[in-house]
This record gives structure tokens, sequence and C-alpha cells, in this order.
């Protein structure tokens, strides 16, 4: 009996001191401020206000994201708190919130599964029925006594019966099928919804010190992993007369277990994950090195010709889809609410309305900056590797436009002429953009068997080929065009090269790229003719073309 009296006084005391840290603990939900959007990860600014009493105190600021760098996490509080620890965790307890298109998906399927039992009914009933008709048939047939009309009315009647009961089955049967297909494909969207990271919030445990009791206001701020955006491009020519218009967008996608409700956004083009400590220069020690055996395995085949390629990646439609909208953007374009500045490590651009992004992975796109080039177009084309001319503008200056190397979607005089790729990384003065081909450029180069010839000098073999490349401009207005050939470089010395006939063209001997740079006006077709010769050993087999 005394232990008795003793465990339930442990238990009474026990239940108090959990209920009495219960009361010391104080819960407040964070509000979402502004976001800042780097390249991978987000840094993250939330506010909070708590009523606290004087002395310890232990505040839960909670509706954190769930996956975040904990050595990034700052908290600022007012005068008269001090912070004494902190323990940032995930609340597990937290009932998600079905989101409205959840709730539209899950009365959609309720309503779809319904329809589909009651088809499965009608065509069991069908069954049923055909099955009856079926066994009335037996029995019909054993009678005796049936005349011959009587018969026939008979088969008839079956006959137009089972065939409406066969029909009828198989148009329920179809629109079975068709919602099952339906239901499937919202099963899967259902899925999908309730796969994204909304059910865990994250937070953070404070432990406090406060001098005077009263209501406190706190700030905290972290990087996000699971955000990021990525740069694309819009390049828009009226014509080759005019500047190059390039709209600067952004791709915004994010899954932090928030939804970023009415927050001001800011896109950074540094990463805060990169490394922050320079790098150290270490002596270099000489030794031997032993290859290994089939290390040749891995090496080029010798003597393969160079080669030169022009890629063009043209698409038959774009699609660019903005999974929601900014607020209180009224009649402004987005670009004139979006600002840029530029610091030691980072340029960053402040969207100054308020932004809705859920965390559903899927990209939002944003408008930054709109810019109007001054451009040099020129047409360029190697009907060596390619038949078509292409369309290049070069730009000067663009260093002060802050880009980012992506994808741009091409429109050339109001049509969707494809992709091309913005390289800002390179070193050149000047910024080439592919703009797409040319059609109305006619290309042509053949190999003029009149101007060639094989010879037999000794031991050697001489060959000489003579090239011709005709030129067409159908436009109804002048081009100038950089158009390039090549001839072949030796390797070998018992391989002798000799350009016999340049054509005109700017010959650099130490890659064989033949260079004409000529303006060519509307309808006038130009003929550019090279000849080259190859002499080797007549036993040898050489790549020659």
């Amino acid at each position: 009996m005394k232990r008795l009296l003793i465990a339930v006084f442990a238990l009474v005391v026990l239940v108090d001191v959990t209920a009495s840290a219960n009361e010391e603990r104080t819960s407040v939900n964070a509000h979402l401020q502004s976001v800042t959007v780097y390249r991978s990860g987000a840094e993250m600014v939330h506010s909070a206000s708590a009523n606290l009493k004087a002395g310890a105190n232990e505040l839960v600021i909670d509706q954190l994201a769930n996956n975040v760098d904990i050595n990034s996490i700052q908290v600022k509080v007012a005068d008269g708190i001090t912070i004494l620890g902190t323990e940032f965790g995930n609340n597990h307890f937290t009932n998600p919130i079905k989101s409205g298109r959840v709730k539209l998906l899950e009365d959609s399927l309720l309503s779809l599964n319904k329809s589909i039992a009651k088809l499965d009914s009608s065509i069991s009933t069908i069954n049923l029925l055909q099955n009856v008709l079926n066994i009335n048939t037996d029995v019909k047939g054993a009678q005796t006594g049936l005349n011959v009309v009587e018969l026939i009315k008979f088969m008839d009647y079956y006959k137009s019966k089972s065939t409406e009961l066969q029909n009828e089955l198989v148009l329920l049967q179809e629109k079975e099928q068709k919602l099952k297909e339906v239901a499937n494909k919202i099963k899967r969207e259902l899925e999908e919804e309730k796969s994204k990271n909304t059910s865990i919030y994250g937070r953070i445990i404070l432990q406090l010190m406060v001098t005077e009791a009263g209501k406190y206001p706190f700030q905290v701020s972290y990087i996000a992993y699971n955000a990021s955006w990525n740069p694309f491009y819009d390049l828009k020519v009226d014509d080759i007369k005019n500047p190059i218009k390039l709209i600067y967008k952004a791709n915004i996608s994010q899954s932090t277990g928030l939804d970023w409700k009415q927050v001001k956004l800011s896109l950074a083009t540094a990463n805060p994950g990169q490394s922050g400590v320079a790098p150290n220069l270490n002596p270099w020690f000489l030794g031997y090195v032993y290859p290994r055996e089939n290390s040749r395995k891995f090496m080029g085949s010798p003597g393969a010709a160079p080669s030169m390629a022009v890629r063009e990646q043209l698409l038959d439609e774009i699609a660019v889809t903005a999974y929601g909208t900014p607020k209180n953007s009224k009649s402004k374009k987005l670009e004139e609410y979006v600002s840029v500045s530029e610091n030691t490590l980072n340029v960053t651009f402040d969207i100054d309305i308020l932004y809705d992004i859920p965390t559903n992975g899927k990209e939002q796109t944003a408008v930054l900056k709109t810019y109007q080039l001054p451009a040099t177009y020129k047409h360029y084309a190697i009907p060596k590797v390619d038949k078509d001319a292409y369309i290049i503008a070069e730009i000067l200056d663009w260093e002060k436009l802050n880009l980012l190397p992506g994808t741009a979607n091409v429109i050339l005089e109001g049509t969707y002429t494809g992709k091309t790729t913005i390289d800002p990384n390179a070193t050149n003065d000047t910024l080439s953009l592919t703009l797409g081909k040319d059609k109305r450029v006619a290309l042509k180069r053949e190999k003029l068997v009149d101007y060639s010839s094989v010879k037999f000098l000794g031991s050697n073999k001489l060959q000489k080929f003579t090239y011709e490349i005709t030129v067409k401009n159908n436009k109804n207005e002048a081009i100038n065009l950089d158009l390039k050939d090549q001839f072949p470089i030796s390797t070998n010395k018992e391989i002798e090269v000799e350009m016999i006939s340049a054509g005109g063209a700017n010959v650099n001997n130490d890659n064989g790229n033949l260079n004409w740079l000529v303006s060519i006006a509307a309808g006038e077709s130009k003929k550019f003719k090279f000849t080259y010769s190859i002499k080797y050993p007549k036993d040898k087999v050489v790549n020659v073309q």
C-alpha cells in the first residue's frame, strides 16, 4: 500500500511538472516577409512576435522551411532579451491542411468512382439478362409443339433483343473505360499534389532570458535548400536594320514546405554554398610516370581530319507557362518594378511587388529586364558542313547587362525560329548570338572535276583539288556574309600540302581556315573558288576529300 501511494504521488508530481513546463512554453507562427532566391537555395526572412514573461522563457517559432542550412540560422531579438540556446527541428505533429487543388481532385475522383460503380452495376445487369436469354433459348429449343410461325417469331425476338443488349454493353464498357482513364489521370495528379513538401514545417526552439514582461518582436532568417532560379531570354528582332530586343527572364521554383504568399522577392546571381576559402599553391614535385598498358586505347585516331560544325537546335513550338502572377501589378509592366544592384560578389534583381509562389517545385516566370541593344548583323555560312546560312547578331559592351549563361528563344521578324545559347562567360569583346537560318540565302559547294587531277611523280602521288562555292542572295536587300571553308593541315613530313589559289580568302595556315568577308547585293550571285594540292607516298593512303 505504501509503495502504491509513493507511485501515485510521483505520478501527480510528474503531471504537475509537465503541465508547468507546457505552460512556460510559448508557441507562435512565423510570417514570411521576404525571400532572396539564389541560383541554388534561398534566404528566407520571417517575422514573429510573442508575449513573454520576465525571467526564463521557452519560445517555439513555427512554420519555417523544413530543410535548411542550420549554420545559416540567425535570430534578431529586441533589447532586454538574451538568447541562451537554440534548437532547430521539424514539427511532425502539424496536421497538413489540404489545398484547394487537393480537395477539388479528391471530389472529382469520388464522383468518378461513383459513376464507374453505377456502370459496373449496369454491365452486370446486362450480362445477367444475356444469360437468362440464352437459357430460355435452350429451353424453347428443347420443347415440342412449336409451329413454324411461333418459332420464327421467337428467333426474331431473340436476335433483336440479343443485339440490343450487346450494343448497350459495348457502349457501357467504352464509357467505363474512358472514365477509368480520367480517374487514373486524376489519381496521378492527386499523388503529385500530395507529395508536395507541405505537410511538415520547420521550427526553432529558443531558450530566452527576459528582463521585463511584454510583447517582443523577432526576426528569423536562414538559407533553405529547396529553391532556385534559372535565367532564360527572349531575343526579338523586327528586322536586321534595327536594334535587338533582349528580354531577361527568370524561372523560379521552390519546394521549401511553405507557400510563399505576398512576399517581397529578390533574385541573386551568387551561390551561398560556394566555398569562402581562398586556394593555396602547394609544391609541385616531379617524378616518373609509368603509363598503363592499355592507355593507348583511349587516345584519338592519328591523322584524323579536323572538323567544324554549326549546331542550331530548332523547335516546332514554344510554350512558356507561368504558374502564378504577381499581386498588385496593376497596369505597369513587371520589369518596371525590378531594380538591379551590384556588389563585389553578385548582382541582385529586386522585385518591388509582392509575389505568390507555391511550394510545388514548378517553375514560375518573372520578367527582370528588357534591353534595346544596338547590334551589327551578318550572315554566317560553312557550306562544307551545313547547307544553310545563319544570321548572327554581334553586340558590344554586353558586360554591363549582367547576363548569365542560358538559352534564348529567338523571334525573328515576328516568327519563332528556334533557340540559341547566350554564353556571357566568353572572354570576347563581342557577344555573338545566332538568330537562326535564312533560307533566302542559297549555298552550293561542289568539287570541280575539270580543275582537279591526280599525278604520279616518282614514288609520290600528287592530287589537286578545286572547289567552288556559289552564294545566291534571294533577299530584297544586301547582306554581309562571313563565309568559311578549309584545307587540310599536314602533321607528317611525308605529306605536303600546298595552297595553290585561295580565291581571295584570308588564309590561316595554322588551322587551315579560309575566310571570305563579302557583301552580296540583293538578287546577286557570287562564286568563290579555291585550289590546293596534296603530295604523299603513292603506297600510302591519306584521308583526302
